[in-house]
């Protein structure tokens, strides 16, 4: 709109000096120039009324708060939209209440005097009501003046209540201590913390190395460790396998009877004998006799029992 009255202003003032100007006819019939303002009165006029219109109003965009001034002093916020002023008498300051972040980083000492460089984002606001204390208190300078000193005072603050490997498994803990921190910090200047997020935890060279090597210690004796139950194990199988194969053992041993021994041999000669008996049949004093020799000895020997 404010584009439009300026065009409108400068369309009529064109005309205005258009309007004041009148050629007359001189010396030799040159027709030569001259100014006559009254001419153009009203389109000055007109000109004039544009002008005060385009600075009697002012827009204030989303997310800004407008701080009106009277001659250097607050009297009244603007909310987004447009609104009428004093020309030359108030002007508007605009006061961003959008999210906003800062992103600081400090050096700090741990509980076990272990160097940190920790780098933390914090989202914040300016809270719209106080737009003009703040404007008033801190003008466009608050992430300088508050926010980054409450951030780079709570990092210290925080880390020095941990140890090093304290700051790696309680990140959560160190976070929310470093936000409630500065939250508090903020709150008298009306500026609202929204949340706090650790980006970055950095030690000394020799800190790290130092936690590479115990954390290699670590795996090494857990290794071991591992290799020690694997072999127990083992062993313990074995000796249960081999105590299993004795006790079988002596099962299979109080299990065989002389009548056992007679039923095996009958059942391996039904299952190999031919049908056909020896032809030689060594006797008890190693000497080889006929076969038929033994059946007629046995013959007799019936007949006369």
């Amino acid at each position: 709109m404010s584009a439009l009255l300026t065009l409108v202003f400068i369309a009529i003032l064109i005309a205005g000096f258009y309007r004041s100007i009148v050629f007359a006819s001189g010396t030799g019939g040159i027709r030569l120039p001259s100014f006559h303002p009254e001419r153009g009165t009203l389109y000055f006029v007109v000109a004039l009324g544009v002008v005060s219109i385009l600075v009697s109003y002012t827009t204030v965009n989303t997310g800004y708060v407008g701080v009106v001034t009277r001659f250097g002093n607050v009297t009244r916020s603007l909310d987004p939209g447009l609104h009428f002023i004093i020309p030359f008498v108030e002007a508007v300051h605009p006061v961003n209440t959008q999210t906003q972040t800062a992103k600081p980083d400090e050096l700090a000492a741990s509980h076990d005097l272990q160097v940190v460089h920790t780098q933390v984002t914090l989202a914040f606001h300016i809270d719209p009501q106080y737009a003009g204390y703040v404007y008033t208190q801190l003008n466009d300078e608050a992430t300088q003046k508050v926010v980054v000193p409450a951030i780079l005072e709570a990092i210290k603050a925080r880390t020095a209540q941990y140890d090093a490997q304290q700051l790696i498994s309680e990140r959560a803990a160190v976070r929310d201590g470093i936000e409630d921190f500065v939250r508090q910090r903020l709150q008298p200047y009306h500026i609202i913390a929204e949340n706090v997020s650790i980006t970055d935890f950095n030690f000394s060279e020799e800190y790290n190395k130092s936690i590479e090597a115990k954390v290699t210690a670590a795996q090494l004796a857990e290794k071991a460790q591992n290799d020690l139950t694997r072999i127990r194990i083992e062993a313990e199988q074995k000796v249960t396998q081999a105590k299993a194969e004795a006790e079988a053992l002596e099962i299979q041993k109080a299990a065989v009877t002389p009548e056992l021994i007679q039923l095996r041999t009958i059942e391996m000669m039904d299952k190999h004998w031919n049908g056909q008996l020896p032809s030689v049949v060594v006797g008890q004093s190693g000497g080889a006799l006929s076969t038929i020799d033994v059946l007629s000895a046995a013959h007799l020997k019936g007949g006369r029992d």
